[in-house]
């Protein structure tokens, strides 16, 4: 009798209180609501992800971890096959495979540190020598890394005398490239190339940062899209030289409203000859927020 008297005390109870405020929030309602309301003053700045799809006529696709999983570098025609590269994924190395007319013409094995970067580069291609028949030619490197994890050097490892060493400067930014040769039993001595890089220019052009890098293309590694090789510049270079020929070639950017490029073209320094335009094209998604 006493606990039926008690729950019509808390029934009474709890209606004259519902009967007080007929705006009552439970927490619950209040916890979505707050939630609600963030959404709607975040949807306008959340954070997006760009995915280089298209960099010129090359396609670039990725597994759904965001790892480079295929390249295709000639699309197929009627007449003939892509030219594409592929490329499979273990605890400490990649494997890339590059077809060229149904074959495989190139393997490369990329050997990872603890921090999965390339630590050496092991290379072969297949040179067709008759219609059942190629010949293997296999090229072998070795990359070094300075304390801020930026490629400070590689050496051929079939031909140790040989090697290129790679300056960044405080802004982080690859800045020159010297190859070297030894010769004669002297120290090693730059005989081959010396690549100079530039970010700004005598033109004024302001300083770009550098949001979706890929490989350098003046520093000639083996992929220009796997990024194993330590720390990308973080800005757009502006200009390229090079002592072994004269002038050089600069390039002048157009960006999306979020900063990154949209168009590269390519001109010469000597006449300012437009030499190639390239666009860049991107998946863009949300990243998440669970709200």
């Amino acid at each position: 009798m006493k606990n039926i008297f008690k729950f019509a005390l808390v029934l009474s109870i709890g209606i004259a209180s519902c009967q007080q405020d007929d705006n009552f929030v439970t927490p619950a309602d209040k916890a979505e609501a707050t939630a609600s309301s963030l959404r709607e003053n975040m949807l306008p700045t959340v954070p997006q992800k760009h995915q280089l799809i298209k960099h010129g006529n090359v396609k670039l696709a990725y597994y759904p971890d965001g790892k480079l999983q295929k390249v295709t570098y000639v699309a197929a025609t009627r007449t003939s096959p892509a030219t594409f590269a592929t490329y499979k994924y273990n605890a400490n190395y990649i494997i890339a495979t590059v077809y060229y007319n149904n074959k495989v013409a190139q393997e490369t094995t990329y050997l990872l540190d603890n921090y999965l970067r390339c630590y050496e580069s092991i290379q072969k291609d297949y040179i067709p020598m008759g219609p059942n028949a190629y010949q293997v030619k296999e090229s072998n490197f070795h990359y070094n890394y300075n304390s801020k994890g930026q490629l400070d050097s590689r050496i051929n490892k079939k031909v140790p005398t040989q090697k290129t060493v790679f300056i960044w400067n405080a802004a982080g930014d690859l800045v020159k490239m010297t190859g070297y040769n030894f010769r004669s039993g002297q120290a090693y001595e730059p005989v081959q190339s010396e690549t100079t890089l530039y970010y700004d220019q005598p033109t004024g052009d302001p300083i770009l940062a550098d949001l979706a890098p890929i490989n350098s293309e003046a520093a000639n590694l083996p992929d220009p899209y796997l990024m194993v090789f330590g720390k990308s510049s973080r800005h757009l270079v502006k200009m390229v030289t090079e002592n072994t020929s004269l002038g050089g070639n600069y390039y002048a950017y157009a960006l999306d409203a979020e900063g990154y490029v949209t168009k590269r073209d390519w001109y010469t320094v000597t006449d300012a000859k437009l030499i190639e335009s390239t666009l860049y094209e991107y998946l863009i998604s949300d990243l998440g927020f669970n709200l």
